[in-house]
């Protein structure tokens, strides 16, 4: 994968350093909705896609990914670690409700309870033995996703059509990124130290999705999405 740069998208990055009959309607008029919100992102220099739901976290409806582009270069392991705070091993306890820490942002994530089992990086006798973890991505209601809208922005894509029905129907929001944790599962990861940010108090995050998951094998750190190595001594 090559170096990608930072540009503008309706993607929230976490640099603190998205009858039988009668269903099938209802998909289609939400996946029209997001097509449309796509026309409006493209227009304005955005880019995101929309596509059926595949291997979800969740039953959603209608599936909205964002194609992000990155301050640093997310297939490196190495430079992941530096744009982090700490490398943990973690167990995953529970995964909690997909919220917007971020009001007006069409992205959301995903919280986690998690238990620190082992700091493998920057050990400084602060991360406490459990805590909380926002990851980009999630489901949540399609009333949810249409609250980020503003009033002019719901008209051009339609969202003000939505019937009671719709609105509860779920939306999955992702970008390629995107790594579901699993309860009851370990993992290592590479996280940033958000508990004092204005707007994710109280969490940590990983702000390269899955570019900050990693998987122990054969003593090398291999990560989830990309299969390369992390050496924990650069």
């Amino acid at each position: 994968m090559k170096k990608l740069m930072l540009f503008i998208t309706t993607v929230l990055l976490f640099i603190a350093l998205a009858g039988c009959s009668a269903s099938d309607n209802n998909k289609d008029n939400n996946t029209n909705i997001a097509k449309d919100l796509t026309k409006l992102d493209t227009d304005s220099g955005k880019s995101s896609t929309t596509e059926e739901p595949q291997n979800s976290d969740g039953d959603a409806t209608t599936v909205i990914s964002s194609e992000t582009s990155w301050a640093f270069d997310v297939s490196d392991p190495s430079v992941v670690l530096k744009n982090s705070d700490y490398f943990l091993k973690v167990r995953v306890k529970t995964k909690e409700k997909t919220k917007y820490f971020v009001k007006n942002t069409i992205m959301p994530s995903s919280t986690y309870n998690l238990e620190v089992l082992d700091v493998l990086k920057n050990d400084d006798g602060t991360v406490p033995k459990n805590i909380k973890l926002a990851v980009e991505g999630g489901i949540v209601s399609m009333q949810d996703y249409v609250n980020t809208m503003d009033e002019d922005t719901k008209k051009k894509t339609k969202a003000d059509k939505l019937s009671k029905k719709e609105l509860k129907e779920n939306v999955m929001i992702n970008d390629e990124s995107y790594y579901e944790l699993k309860q009851g599962q370990e993992y290592y990861i590479l996280v940033c130290d958000l508990t004092n940010d204005e707007n994710y108090k109280g969490y940590y995050g990983m702000g390269a999705g899955g570019y900050d998951v990693f998987q122990e094998k054969n003593g090398e750190y291999i990560n989830v999405l990309t299969n390369r190595t992390l050496d924990i001594q650069k």
